[in-house]
């Protein structure tokens, strides 16, 4: 039985921990005592069928609070003001995600090396980098603009004491970390205040559009592919690839599908051809040279992103108009791909405001960050996913002789020196001077293997970052007033006070309407930016490195109106899934499209490959019949391979010469070789074929799991889910192979291991689907792109060649794995998924935990790479290494809102639980649910809540 824990002398507020929360924190028997019952009650006041379990204070309150929590754990706040209500959300989210709330400070403040720097040392690097980003200089300058005295501030406050409170019982050791924490020093956890949820905010909004590292990585790629492979090559084996970058470093996304094609362009610029420029070798070279003394930032940088968004990022969301549905009522569907982590990324809550003002509030957070980020507030629900727009530019800069100044526009402009300690566990602080270019950011520093920086070197130069991150922005006041709208045009009139962290904000309301908006600071630039050649790539890109001397400038910000966005479409729905939205890079050229005044206009170098958009709206399109929220949780489960459609029957058309080839030697020469290799066993190649093409005609491409989510054991191999299952892992393994084959040779001539997931996919779609001749890569000799060609073989492997030679790959992997019969193992055995915990020593605060005795691997998952339900797995795999399918991005919730305007209905479902603590039955019961693709009701009324009620607790000033 949980009781109420005991007062300790000298706190400076009233101490009682009560219910789930008490032992969330694993509260000891000597803590706990009664505190005598007050005849006092909340906002819900004295119920029969709600009796009050547990009391608790919490200081600063305006007036009594009910904290109602349901049988999911989900707190439903009860209050009579908005900054009681945010000071008990603050104390609720500490509670059950102290750590998580503790960490994503410390990566944001740069403050990690303070807390694990002895055993971490990497971690002192990874501080370094984000005291160069600035997120905490952002959120002081933030905060300091608020108004004093005002509503948003006061928010902060409220919301930063209530997590100082919990921290403070923690100190005082009123409160014990989940069990399975250790190493961790209780004293760490100090006062948290209003800068702090805005520094984690900024966390957030860095890790969803800060793409400065990523610029800089393509540039040294994009370079090193120029140098690489050149025409006046003397081998011609590297001559005949000159111009490989075109091929492999693609912009167009594989789909056509984009989320409007109604938006005001005005005329295409770039009519005519331009005359063709001599590549700038110098400048190529020079680049290459800054970007490789950034290694040190960047594999900090990816060192933070491998701890909070593995796999970079994704979601989905759409919205129905009553044209289509059932019901006649707007639906949406929102489920944002984040990390698949212990705790999960979102805490689930309830918010509910009486007295002046009115609010009723459900969905979920981020812990740290105050109020509601996705939900409903009985009249509007909304999801968001990122919108993918280039909002940072990395700018070559050059250096004065004394390099405490660079040259803008012909003058030198002097760098700003920032100070930086850094503190680290175990040892003395380090002081690390940021340099900032005034007009442009900090420089990029330097990082030696001493974990400190080296100053700008003059004679090599420098590079500056600019991110929309670093300007004063009031995004709190667009949150804020999006809980209040009463419609989507309040909706949208509210968010156009968000500027960072650029989101497709997904909205429908009670009335029946649907909208999408996407505002932020969008950058225009100066034409000097985009003078892109997209036929021999040259010039500049705001994705590369662009020149610091003032031609490619930002300009201002796009208007309003023209940051991408619709309302109630004529066909009834909208949709987006980081997909290109309004067409811009289908032809593969980012920079010829213009504004309606016919100024040039700019927003990404490319977005998300397109499928799952794709399928989304061939989902909505082909559904039959008028929709129901159980559709679109369909939807969201939808496991349909895309790259499996538009691969397999390639590989099955291989697979077929090379039987020709067996049967009648000479019928393809190209292939002689590879049939005569010992390897390669006939019986077993046509056993893949008919898997494939079975694949295809029973499955239509289902990369199902094929394993029971109960028992983990494989489904009976006489099943269409074990054959699907089955094809599925096949062609999955040979993926991976067959394009370490294909570019793998290449990449090791630049120093690349590998590119990212999708541009190795568009690369490898356009070998396959494209006419040979229209390829950079075209070698008249073999009619074919020299790609395929091995560079470390004395022969000339041909296309067909190296899709059979991959697949003998895969056959040999599977055959060390039990599977000499193609048709014997299940995808779900390898396709897994486990939510790590955040500091992966916990291992007992992951699901399923490191002593798990069923679920070895992880949960077993359907779905593979570019699903709508999303499940990516790594393709970065040498062939000598084995091949890892599971996975840790994907939806970070399922939530479907049905807008009833007699009470909005809405259904969801988390990968964990509200409370990260194993002895809590909250602790991964959403994740049971989640790995099913099962959601389930959210309570919003009183009585759906009073029905679901496990426990009710009066918190009082």
């Amino acid at each position: 039985m949980i009781r109420p824990m005991s007062l300790r002398p000298g706190l400076p507020f009233a101490l009682v921990l009560v219910g789930a929360a008490a032992s969330a924190f694993g509260c000891g028997d000597e803590a706990l005592s009664t505190v005598p019952t007050q005849a006092v009650f909340g906002p819900l006041g004295d119920r029969a069928d709600l009796p009050v379990k547990e009391r608790i204070s919490i200081a600063n309150l305006g007036g009594p609070v009910d904290v109602v929590r349901d049988r999911f754990g989900r707190p439903h706040i009860y209050a009579t003001s908005l900054a009681d209500a945010m000071r008990v959300e603050g104390y609720l989210a500490a509670k059950d995600r102290t750590l998580q709330i503790e960490f994503f400070r410390r990566v944001a403040e740069g403050r990690m090396a303070e807390l694990l720097g002895s055993s971490d040392p990497s971690l002192i690097d990874l501080d370094i980098s984000y005291r160069h980003i600035g997120l905490h200089r952002s959120a002081k300058a933030q905060y300091a603009a608020l108004p004093e005295g005002g509503e948003q501030k006061a928010i902060l406050d409220a919301y930063a004491d209530g997590i100082s409170q919990l921290f403070a019982q923690i100190r005082g050791k009123e409160v014990r970390l989940p069990e399975g924490i250790f190493a961790i020093d209780e004293d760490g956890f100090g006062e948290f205040t209003g800068v702090d949820a805005l520094a984690i905010a900024r966390l957030q909004q860095h890790l969803l559009s800060y793409s400065g590292d990523e610029e800089i990585r393509f540039e040294a790629v994009l370079s090193s592919l120029k140098a690489g492979f050149s025409v006046s090559d003397p081998d011609p084996a590297i001559a005949s690839r000159a111009g490989i970058e075109r091929d492999l470093l693609r912009f167009a996304p594989a789909t056509q599908a984009t989320t409007t094609d109604d938006y005001p362009k005005g005329p295409p610029s770039k009519l005519t051809p331009r005359k063709p420029r001599a590549a700038d070798g110098r400048a190529e070279t020079g680049r290459a040279a800054l970007a490789a003394a950034a290694s040190g930032y960047l594999a900090a940088v990816a060192h933070a992103r491998e701890l909070l968004a593995p796999e970079g990022f994704g979601s989905n969301n759409w919205a129905l108009s009553g044209s289509l549905t059932a019901s006649g009522r707007a639906l949406m569907a929102s489920d944002p791909h984040l990390p698949l982590s212990a705790p999960a990324v979102f805490w689930p809550v309830d918010m509910n405001v009486s007295g002046e003002e009115s609010l009723a509030l459900s969905g979920v957070s981020f812990p740290g960050i105050p109020g509601i980020i996705l939900g409903t507030n009985g009249y509007v629900a909304w999801g968001a996913t990122v919108a993918g727009y280039d909002v940072t530019d990395v700018y070559e800069e050059t250096l004065t002789e004394d390099g405490q100044s660079v040259l803008f526009q012909g003058s030198p402009v002097a760098l700003e020196t920032i100070e930086e300690v850094i503190a680290i566990q175990g040892r003395e602080p380090y002081t690390y001077e940021v340099k900032r270019v005034p007009h442009h950011g900090p420089i990029a520093p330097t990082i030696l293997p001493d974990h400190t920086v080296a100053p700008p070197d003059p004679e090599a130069g420098a590079i500056s970052i600019r991110w929309t991150g670093h300007e004063l922005t009031n995004d709190l006041e667009g949150i804020l007033g999006l809980l209040r709208a009463r419609d989507v045009d309040e909706a949208r009139t509210a968010l156009r006070s968000f500027g960072v962290g650029a989101q497709n904000w997904m909205l429908a309301d009670t009335s029946g309407n649907i909208l999408w908006t996407s505002h932020a600071l969008v950058p225009t630039r100066a034409p000097g930016a985009t003078d892109w050649d997209a036929s021999t790539y040259e010039g500049t890109l705001p994705c590369r490195i662009l020149p610091g001397d003032g031609s490619a400038e930002w300009t201002g910000f796009l208007a309003d109106d023209l940051v991408p966005w619709a309302k109630n479409p004529p066909s009834g729905y909208l949709a987006t899934a980081n997909n290109d939205l309004i067409g811009d890079t289908l032809d593969n050229d980012s920079t010829n499209d213009t504004l309606p005044d016919g100024t040039p206009m700019f927003t990404a170098c490319s977005y998300d490959i397109g499928f799952r958009e794709e399928r989304i709206q061939e989902r909505i399109t082909t559904l039959g019949h008028p929709a129901t929220p159980a559709d679109m949780a369909a939807i969201q489960a939808d496991s349909r391979s895309a790259l499996g459609a538009r691969l397999a029957p390639a590989l099955v058309s291989a697979i077929d010469r090379a039987e020709e080839e067996l049967d009648q030697t000479g019928t393809h020469p190209d292939l002689a070789a590879l049939v005569a290799d010992p390897t390669y066993d006939s019986a077993k190649m046509q056993a893949v074929r008919a898997l494939l093409d079975g694949w295809g005609a029973e499955s239509d491409f289902d990369a199902a799991s094929g394993v029971d989510p109960e028992t983990n054991e494989p489904l009976p191999g006489d099943t269409a889910e074990a054959r699907a299952a089955s094809a599925t892992l096949v062609f999955n393994t040979w993926l991976v192979r067959v394009l370490r084959r294909t570019f793998g040779d290449e990449l090791a001539r630049i120093g690349v291991k590998n590119l990212s997931r999708e541009a190795e996919a568009k690369a490898f779609l356009r070998l396959l689907a494209s006419d040979p001749a229209t390829l950079a890569t075209f070698d008249p000799a073999t009619g074919d792109s020299a790609l395929w060609d091995d560079l470390d073989t004395a022969e000339i492997e041909s296309r067909s060649e190296r899709l059979v030679r991959a697949l003998l790959d895969a056959l040999a992997w599977l055959d060390t794995q039990g599977g000499a019969d193609p048709t014997a193992l299940r995808w779900g055995a390898f396709h897994t998924v486990s939510f790590e915990a955040l500091v992966p020593v916990f291992g007992t605060l992951s699901i399923p935990p490191s002593d798990e005795p069923v679920f070895v691997g992880g949960f077993p998952r359907h779905g593979d790479s570019f699903a709508v339900d999303s499940s990516d797995f790594t393709f970065s795999v040498s062939l000598e290494n084995d091949p890892s399918f599971s996975y840790a991005h994907g939806p970070s919730q399922r939530f479907v809102a049905d807008m009833d305007p007699l009470g909005v209905r809405t259904e969801n479902a988390l990968p964990g639980g509200n409370v990260w603590d194993a002895a809590s039955p909250h602790f991964r019961d959403e994740a049971e649910l989640w790995r099913r693709n099962q959601t389930h009701p959210i309570p919003f009324t009183v009585d759906e809540v009073v029905a679901n009620a496990e426990e009710r607790t009066v918190v009082t000033p």
